[in-house]
């Protein structure tokens, strides 16, 4: 594929130009796509196998996506592997939560430091 083609939006057997959250329809829909990331062109393209099923276009221009849309004996996604994306998605949700507390509870215990620090005047 050449950089002009990752460009050009196709044509018939794909959905409209959209803005915003793309990539979790194309997940839903070619689960066993893989994502390429293009960053000097600022294109995202999902693959299944050697075939272009998504092109989102990213950074200055505003987020824009499409998709091919899937042929009508497209296999769904496998109970399994949506199970394991279910699970992946929450560790992922809990270590940011961890995280985001962490960093809260030593803010909290650097103030408190700051503001308990024993009296310097003679009584």
């Amino acid at each position: 594929m050449q950089d002009h083609q990752l460009v050009e939006r196709p044509g018939k057997g794909w959905t409209k130009w959209e803005r915003g959250h793309g990539e979790s329809d194309i997940d839903k829909v070619w689960w066993m796509a893989r994502c390429l990331h293009f960053p000097k062109l600022n294109v995202s393209c999902w693959f299944d196998g050697s075939e272009l099923v998504a092109i989102a276009h990213w950074g200055f221009c505003g987020e824009k996506w499409c998709m091919k849309r899937p042929p009508a004996d497209h296999p769904p996604l496998p109970e399994i592997y949506r199970l394991e994306r279910e699970r992946e998605r929450q560790e992922a949700l809990d270590r940011i939560r961890i995280a985001a507390q962490t960093r809260t509870l030593a803010a909290i215990e650097r103030i408190g430091r700051r503001q308990s620090a024993p009296d310097v005047s003679p009584a």
